[in-house]
């Protein structure tokens, strides 16, 4: 009998406020069947962006309560997928012998920007996301 393990995705960019908690939270609201997300940010500042949290509650996705979170905070060994829209690609940010995938994306930061950069941004996450949990589906991990 096989196992239904979800697939665990780190979606990681700078300070974990705008992007990844957004990526982190369409991953969750449109995967929550074959994906267990997480986010992190390679200078994690705390807090989650009150912009971010607004325009994703603009398409009924609460990220209100994510917490901003630094590599260290998260399992970064343990996932099968991880995601840089950082500075730093995600080659970089994986411990060595790491087995999973390593992909880098390029998406604006739309840190101190205005709410049209941010749905902008939404928009190619959600794109990018959605796309991502298909190929999840069709090629789900194996144990």
């Amino acid at each position: 009998m096989h196992s239904k393990r979800k697939t665990r995705i780190l979606f990681v960019c700078f300070g974990n406020m705008c992007r990844s908690p957004m990526a982190e939270g369409i991953a969750r609201t449109f995967g929550a069947d074959v994906v267990e997300p997480f986010s992190a940010g390679t200078n994690p500042t705390g807090m989650v962006s009150e912009d971010a949290i607004e325009i994703m509650r603009e398409v009924k996705i609460d990220i209100s309560h994510q917490t901003s979170k630094g590599l260290a905070d998260v399992p970064v060994g343990d996932m099968d997928i991880v995601i840089s829209m950082a500075p730093r690609p995600a080659a970089r940010m994986v411990p060595p012998g790491f087995r999973g995938r390593v992909i880098d994306w390029k998406v604006e930061d739309p840190m101190g920007k205005s709410l049209t950069v941010f749905r902008r941004v939404r928009g190619e996450l959600d794109v990018l996301v959605k796309r991502l949990i298909e190929d999840v589906r069709r090629h789900p991990p194996r144990e």
